[in-house]
């Protein structure tokens, strides 16, 4: 059996243990296209309100929506073979819900209910070879960030495909973004294009390019504006949120 035919193979198999899941079990997948993908050429553009998801829309480059049909995720780098998988590939992976807040480093934040699936699962396609031990994640939008394996097994890292009971759209990063809940809202790269293992980590576009983003992202003591408290400043001690 060839590995296109033992990758086929599987995915097929997932997608048919996947149906009829429940909350009980596994996590049902949001139904339907978001209408941002039907409409072809739409622009992903930033707010400064928060959108009806309840967060800001970030775009470091403002894009045309993805083409669904056309986008791909590359893996490759130190794997043991370089795969390709479609949104079809995708929405075949055990899915799971997590609620989790993200923590801009702007000071905003916002608690969202977000579907997707764990990395493990990306890493049975395309398991990394020993020396790499990091990820450079690239975006549609020209973005890139590096995130050691450590973190992207954190079991509260999450490749997101849907938020709050519906399809992910692209203005918070569909096809398929990043949730890392103990990280700034920047580690959590969208419009997901590529994941190239590497031996090495580097500072990611932000942390290189501005100062006041660390490297690591990770979330500092402080004080937090939760959009759903809008008259509310919070005190945090550090790490993801879980207090409210």
């Amino acid at each position: 059996m060839t590995r296109r035919t033992f990758l086929h193979s599987a995915l097929t198999t997932a997608a048919a243990a996947a149906a009829g899941a429940t909350l009980g079990g596994q996590t049902p997948r949001p139904k339907g296209v978001p209408p941002e993908w039907r409409a072809q050429g739409k622009w992903i553009l930033p707010t400064n309100k928060p959108s009806r998801f309840g967060l800001k829309v970030m775009a470091f480059n403002p894009i045309p929506s993805p083409d669904p049909a056309t986008w791909r995720l590359e893996i490759g780098g130190l794997v043991e073979e370089a795969i390709t998988l479609n949104v079809a590939d995708i929405d075949t992976l055990p899915r799971e819900v997590q609620n989790s807040r993200l923590k801009c480093v702007q000071c905003w934040s916002g608690r969202v209910n977000w579907v997707g699936f764990r990395a493990q699962e990306l890493l049975k396609l395309a398991p990394p070879k020993a020396e790499g031990t990091w990820v450079r994640v690239e975006c549609a939008d020209k973005y890139y960030d590096f995130v050691s394996l450590e973190d992207l097994l954190h079991p509260r890292t999450l490749f997101a495909t849907g938020m709050n009971d519906e399809a992910l759209t692209p203005e918070h990063g569909a096809p398929l973004r990043l949730v890392l809940p103990h990280k700034y809202g920047y580690k959590s790269s969208k419009l997901i294009t590529s994941l190239t293992f590497v031996s090495e980590g580097g500072r990611g576009l932000q942390a290189d390019g501005w100062p006041f983003y660390s490297e690591t992202g990770d979330i500092l003591p402080g004080v937090d504006h939760p959009f759903e408290f809008p008259d509310d400043v919070r005190k945090i001690t550090g790490g993801e949120i879980t207090e409210y």
